[in-house]
């Protein structure tokens, strides 16, 4: 299935060697950079940088003076344009139309790291990719995970294009048991678990990025029996070195501030935080990179109380097989669903593994 899916496809180096329009960088910042070095790396030449109308205001970015795209349409008439930003929601509603009018290309370089999810990764673990694809439970998100692969490789905006996509399975919020929040930035995903789970034990949420952690307390000051941990999640307990960037600028590194790190398991099992015996119903894993850490960490609270677990799949290339079939090993008589929110590029993407007994 996965080989049949993509061998036609033309990767996004091919396309962009083939152009006969002038290619420039959309967008600046450490994503630009990432992005432009992959560029180079691959023989690919840009005419410069350009930013939406009204963004302009005299920058210089990697050596060349930024410019509107409009600018850059009135100088060169049509251009190639190498989206180098995420927009979430309605915010990127306005690169269709632009896609129209101008050729644009969404590379899907890793969060962390420079590595890409291309044609040659695919086929060289195209065994690991079917497993992933034949472990899924619903149409939605088996054709979800093929168009992410084809995304990935083509760049093309099109492929995430998936109506309805974003919602969890039901199944998820279905428990009376204690809710963990791994990487709860600024409490948005514990205000969206109550929407659909009234009725949980409590829940505890973790944030290793201080300012973070305090929008968080400000956010869910309202909300019953909702414990906030200032700390990192990750294998066992200890320190980490973390640097604060707020949202997806912070994650951990080898510098930095120090921060306090839990495992689920250890924390789990620490009487004097009240949480001995209590059971596990859900754990939500979105650790910036950390997230293989964090469920290696958790599978004796996994094992115990057969909990709904997702996981972010975004954070580098190897994501949309590695965690999957980690937390598979792990799981025993789950349902598993790949959901996306609407995000370009191919970030928020969800693996959910479900007990079967909760559908």
């Amino acid at each position: 299935m996965i080989k049949e899916a993509i061998t036609d496809l033309v990767p996004i180096t091919e396309r962009l060697k083939s152009q006969n329009l002038p290619i420039f960088l959309y967008g600046m910042g450490d994503g630009a950079e990432k992005i432009n070095s992959y560029l180079q790396r691959n023989g690919i030449e840009t005419k410069g940088v350009v930013a939406s109308d009204g963004f302009v205001r005299g920058q210089v970015f990697l050596g060349h003076k930024v410019i509107s795209i409009s600018e850059a349409k009135e100088r060169f008439g049509k251009l190639c344009l190498v989206l180098c930003f995420g927009l979430e929601g309605e915010r990127s509603h306005f690169l269709k139309p632009l896609s129209v009018e101008h050729t644009l290309i969404s590379p899907n370089i890793s969060v962390f790291g420079d590595s890409v999810c291309d044609k040659e990764y695919i086929f060289e673990n195209e065994d690991r990719f079917e497993r992933v694809y034949n472990m899924l439970s619903d149409d939605k998100s088996k054709s979800l995970f093929l168009n992410l692969l084809k995304y990935n490789i083509t760049g093309d905006i099109e492929y995430l294009d998936i109506e309805d996509s974003e919602s969890a399975p039901e199944g998820f919020y279905r428990h009376s048991s204690r809710h963990i929040d791994i990487g709860a930035y600024d409490g948005d995903t514990v205000i969206e678990f109550i929407k659909h789970n009234g009725s949980y034990l409590d829940i505890v949420a973790f944030e290793p990025d201080k300012n973070s952690f305090k929008k968080f307390k400000r956010n869910t000051s309202e909300i019953r029996d909702c414990i906030g941990v200032n700390a990192a999640v990750g294998q066992k307990n200890g320190y980490i070195h973390f640097a604060s960037g707020g949202g997806r600028a912070s994650h951990a590194t080898d510098d930095g501030d120090s921060v306090l790190c839990y495992s689920v398991d250890e924390y789990c099992e620490n009487t004097h935080i009240k949480a001995n015996g209590v059971p596990v119903g859900s754990i939500k894993i979105d650790a910036e990179g950390m997230d293989e850490e964090a469920i290696c960490g958790a599978v004796n609270t996994i094992y115990r109380c057969r909990p709904s677990v997702s996981v972010a799949l975004y954070h580098r290339s190897s994501d949309l097989i590695e965690l999957p079939l980690l937390l598979r090993n792990h799981c025993s008589k789950y349902s598993f669903y790949l959901r996306k929110k609407e995000y370009v590029p191919a970030w928020d993407v969800f693996f959910y593994a479900v007990p079967k007994e909760r559908e």
